[in-house]
């Protein structure tokens, strides 16, 4: 029974250190990002929505964001920053998710991913090389070793 209540001690304190887990989870929103621009780039709009981002897996998308988003928040005086640049970029890291949540979020209520049509078919040539730059800057993060 100690056993049990150590383990479970241990897998929280891991949880809790690691950020809530936020960086695998902003890593995995950013690289299926990644893959949806490239992909709505090189098939063209009509096929993608029709095949690759449907509602179901925009509403997929939506959950995994969500939990990158405010796990960002969670996070944030654990994260090691090395300067106010580090701040900066974390700040807009967290913002990005937070302010892209509704937005995909639509897909529940309306059932369809139509909506993106809103957005240039050129959207992807902007949003790629920040997304891949976010990806590298979450892939650096650290933690503070001590949990409070």
């Amino acid at each position: 029974m100690n056993t049990t209540n150590s383990f479970h001690t241990g897998l929280y304190t891991n949880f809790k250190q690691q950020g809530y887990w936020m960086k695998y989870a902003a890593a995995a929103t950013l690289v299926t990002g990644i893959y949806l621009h490239v992909t709505s780039l090189l098939i063209g709009r009509d096929l993608f929505l029709q095949h690759v981002l449907t509602a179901r897996f925009d509403m997929f998308f939506a959950i995994l964001m969500t939990y990158a988003g405010i796990s960002g928040w969670l996070a944030w005086k654990r994260v090691l920053h090395p300067g106010l640049w580090h701040r900066v970029a974390y700040g807009f890291l967290t913002v990005y998710f937070t302010a892209s949540i509704p937005l995909h979020a639509q897909t529940f209520i309306k059932g369809s991913t139509d909506f993106f049509r809103l957005f240039p078919e050129g959207y992807s040539l902007f949003s790629l090389p920040l997304m891949v730059s976010l990806l590298v800057f979450v892939w650096r993060l650290k933690f503070k070793a001590d949990v409070e």
